[in-house]
């Protein structure tokens, strides 16, 4: 059938006259030609599809990987936090009381606030406030650093200072909170 049809073809070739031949084999070699030029531009087409979907995909994972890592580097510090909220046992009127004597300060008295859940109830904060009068600057700074340094997570919620400009000190008013793991 091929053969035949190869034949007929050959035969009506040759029945042609030279120009006729010429126009034919230039049509036959433009044909040749576009198909060679579609079937090579599809080609690149499905090359480039896949190489913008692969960078596609490897930006993702980048993605993820860096997401990844965030997470646990948050989680891990999360985790640690909780640690130390569990290990946290700080009995806050006796430990400021300490502090304080511990950096020369008088606290003539420290009233506690009611304890308040946070974080969905896992959370309890205990905060204490207190007026220190007639302290100078550098030892209320030593004084908070230190109540701040101590053990459990210990943090001067609330300061307000009103300068004593004559006597160089200053009068304080102070909000501490200790916080731990409900039990």
């Amino acid at each position: 059938m091929l053969r035949q049809l190869l034949n007929n073809l050959q035969s009506s070739f040759a029945t042609l006259s030279s120009r006729e031949r010429r126009m034919v084999l230039i049509a036959g070699v433009a044909v040749a030609a576009f198909i060679v030029f579609l079937v090579t531009w599809s080609f690149s087409n499905s090359a480039d599809a896949i190489r913008r979907r692969t960078q596609n995909k490897i930006a993702s994972l980048e993605e993820v990987q860096e997401l990844a890592a965030t997470y646990r580097d948050a989680k891990g510090v999360q985790d640690a936090m909780e640690q130390k909220l569990a290990a946290s046992n700080v009995r806050l009127i006796s430990y400021l009381e300490e502090k304080g004597n511990k950096a020369g300060l008088s606290i003539p008295s420290i009233n506690p606030k009611a304890d308040v859940t946070l974080d969905g109830e896992k959370i309890v904060e205990s905060a204490a406030e207190f007026t220190l009068t007639d302290v100078p600057l550098n030892r209320l700074v030593d004084f908070l650093a230190a109540v701040e340094a101590g053990p459990g997570v210990v943090k001067v919620k609330y300061l307000r200072i009103e300068p004593r400009l004559k006597e160089e000190t200053l009068t304080a008013w102070v909000v501490v909170a200790t916080y731990h793991l409900k039990n």
